[in-house]
């Protein structure tokens, strides 16, 4: 009969080992998976902020320069973050306008579109925004 308990014993310390091993490995990724996404969200919210910034400079200079189209390639958004923000300037109709502006970092990137046109007010060619979405 000892032998019996002895061979119950030992498979009683191997299941809780692998129900512990389980639980352990467990805990591990689901600690890994909450970190990604937080760090996933991070990144959302800083391309949106990259494509709002990219948006507003180029904004800013067509407000300055209305037949302004060069855009920015790649700009480096803050010293010593990541992430860039690229904004094209295309024209889809006589005096109207698109500026996309999209935000990278990592995997994540946000893409803002602005419709607006030139206008003629007080014998001057300025710019008046017809819409913004973010993609």
């Amino acid at each position: 009969m000892l032998k019996n308990e002895r061979g119950a014993i030992q498979s009683t310390v191997i299941l809780v080992v692998s129900l512990l091993t389980l639980v352990i490995l467990a805990g591990t990724i689901v600690y890994y998976v909450k970190g990604q996404i937080a760090q996933r969200d991070a990144d959302k919210k800083l391309a949106q902020e990259m494509a709002e910034h990219g948006m507003t400079m180029a904004l800013n200079k067509i407000s300055e320069k209305p037949d302004w189209s060069d855009g920015f390639k790649n700009v480096r958004y803050e010293e010593g973050k990541e992430g860039l923000f690229t904004v094209e300037i295309e024209k889809i109709a006589d005096s109207t306008f698109l500026a996309r502006s999209t935000g990278f970092i990592g995997n994540m990137k946000t893409v803002i579109t602005c419709r607006y046109k030139l206008e003629t007010v007080n014998d001057t060619l300025r710019p008046r925004t017809l819409n913004w979405e973010y993609n």
